[in-house]
């Protein structure tokens, strides 16, 4: 068994689950008596991706016969660029909410998109249009498509 894919197995199903349980106090969308997609889909379907990949790195990590033991403490783990990366992508997954409604949607979206890229060495250029590409996909689809209003902050942008 490997420790490490274990426990990223657990941790992608207690994602998962907080997830579906929050998604499943989204009110429906309900149209001329149609129920449609509404904003729990896409959580919800997010949450069954994590159970499932939770799941699949449980049953990669029994499988392995190679026990790790690690012996590294807190600040040694710290220390390895991978470990830093996982933990600065949840960090900016939990400051992510409180930046969109106080900057808005598209500064807040883009901002942290482009300080990820940066951080995976993407490079500047490319996170500035991966960034601002994804910050327009998500305004078609949300806000185009099914209607949702995004937060507008400070700025008050809107499309």
């Amino acid at each position: 068994m490997r420790k490490k894919e274990f426990w990223f197995g657990i941790t992608l199903i207690g994602i998962g689950l907080l997830v579906g349980v929050i998604s499943s106090t989204f009110p429906s969308f309900v149209v001329e008596g149609r129920k449609l997609p509404g904003p729990a889909f896409f959580p919800t379907i997010l949450s069954v991706i994590l159970i499932i990949g939770g799941g699949y790195e449980i049953l990669i990590s029994l499988r392995t016969k190679s026990l790790q033991k690690s012996k590294k403490t807190f600040i040694e783990y710290c220390k390895d660029w991978g470990n830093q990366n996982i933990l600065i992508a949840v960090l900016s997954l939990i400051i992510y909410v409180p930046i969109i409604r106080w900057l808005g949607f598209v500064f807040g979206t883009f901002l942290l998109s482009f300080l990820l890229m940066i951080r995976l060495k993407a490079g500047w250029q490319r996170g500035i249009v991966a960034s601002a590409i994804l910050v327009v996909i998500i305004i078609l689809i949300f806000e185009k498509v099914f209607k949702v209003p995004l937060p507008e902050g400070i700025f008050g942008i809107t499309f």
